[in-house]
């Protein structure tokens, strides 16, 4: 498997250890409206200070064409990358149905509780002299029931436009046990383990050539097409020689055999099969891997059993094949009470990191039968 004295690299951040909360709180208070995520005033630019502050700016591309993503390159610039890594930068949104009213309709799943629900939430607007601008802030209310679902937004500060978009705005918290509170961790948290993952893959001496993808419109109505930004991502790029992985947050839900606190997530399906399904080679190479990466450091990765949601997944699995499914668990998704513990974050980095080395490693590639 992975020399000792590669494995020693990758276990060594190369960051000071207050910037992943510091990052991640950033990205939390970012703009990230699931269409305008790349814009001047979002979350985009902010990933791109990110890398730099990481010592990545060489490879970071803020438009990926006319994908509406954005990229960062790591190793050799090639037409056929190795490996693709996706992790969406957008959250969950919602339109404006009648302005007067302030009636919302999602953009994505709605996974609000049953009954009544209420959280802060901001009206997001484009305006060409500055980019996505804050144009509202009020009281988002959801009420779920036999009837159907109701969504308003009652503003208390600015004015509401029909084409404003609609994100939950909850200031982040870390408490004194590690547990990360607020909104947009679906999926700040996916954002910052592919930062931290390519921080790590620097030390890697071999020819080599990687994209990390920050994909926008990964949410979307999952009783329609989601996941826009990666399926015009699959017109943009030539399939990668090896596969794509995707980052992005998993849910704990009360049948999950994964729990927070305990590592990175690896899933191999998603959606009981309605989604990407892992070749059996590398589910084969991720379970001899973790025996090996957590016995040096316990609970850095731990396998998803349960139901998964889809991501990007659906979309890229007919581009290419989909070899892992990672990341850092977390609790009550698309909510404003949303939490996960800021060391599975770390953990998810260094596993992805361990991951991708080993693909790229001829001989371990040629044993899987993934080359």
């Amino acid at each position: 498997m992975l020399s000792e004295s590669l494995l020693c690299a990758l276990e060594q951040p190369a960051w000071p250890e207050a910037w992943p909360w510091e990052a991640l709180s950033r990205l939390l208070r970012a703009h990230a409206p699931s269409g305008g995520a790349g814009l001047r005033g979002a979350v985009g630019p902010l990933i791109g200070q990110l890398a730099a502050e990481l010592g990545l700016s060489d490879g970071w591309t803020p438009r990926l064409g006319a994908t509406g993503n954005a990229a960062l390159r790591l190793g050799a610039e090639a037409e056929r990358r190795d490996l693709v890594i996706v992790a969406h930068m957008d959250r969950p949104s919602f339109r404006v149905r009648d302005p007067q009213r302030g009636a919302l309709y999602p953009i994505c799943a709605n996974r609000f509780p049953d009954g009544l629900y209420t959280a802060q939430a901001k009206a997001l607007r484009y305006r060409s002299d500055a980019g996505l601008i804050l144009a509202a802030r009020g009281t988002l209310t959801s009420q779920r029931g036999p009837q159907g679902d109701i969504l308003s937004l009652d503003v208390h500060e600015g004015q509401l436009t029909w084409h404003d978009l609609v994100t939950l705005d909850a200031e982040p918290r870390l408490d004194e046990v590690g547990v990360v509170l607020g909104t947009g961790l679906d999926n700040s948290l996916g954002v910052l383990t592919a930062l931290l993952a390519a921080a790590r893959l620097r030390v890697l001496r071999e020819d080599f050539s990687l994209l990390f993808v920050f994909t926008d419109q990964e949410e979307g109505d999952p009783q329609a097409f989601f996941g826009h930004g990666a399926a015009r991502l699959a017109h943009a790029l030539l399939p990668p020689r090896l596969g794509t992985i995707i980052l992005d947050a998993h849910g704990v839900l009360e049948s999950s055999s994964i729990i927070c606190g305990r590592g990175a997530s690896h899933g191999t399906i998603s959606a009981w099969g309605r989604g990407s399904i892992v070749p059996p080679q590398a589910i084969a190479l991720a379970l001899d891997l973790a025996q090996t990466v957590n016995a040096r450091q316990l609970a850095t990765v731990q396998f998803n059993t349960g139901y998964m949601s889809r991501s990007d997944d659906l979309a890229l699995g007919r581009w290419s094949q989909i070899l892992a499914l990672i990341g850092p668990p977390m609790r009550d998704a698309h909510t404003a009470h949303e939490s996960a513990h800021l060391a599975d974050v770390d953990r998810a980095s260094l596993w992805a990191a361990c991951f991708c080395a080993a693909l790229l490693s001829p001989t371990i590639a040629a044993r899987y039968e993934l080359a």
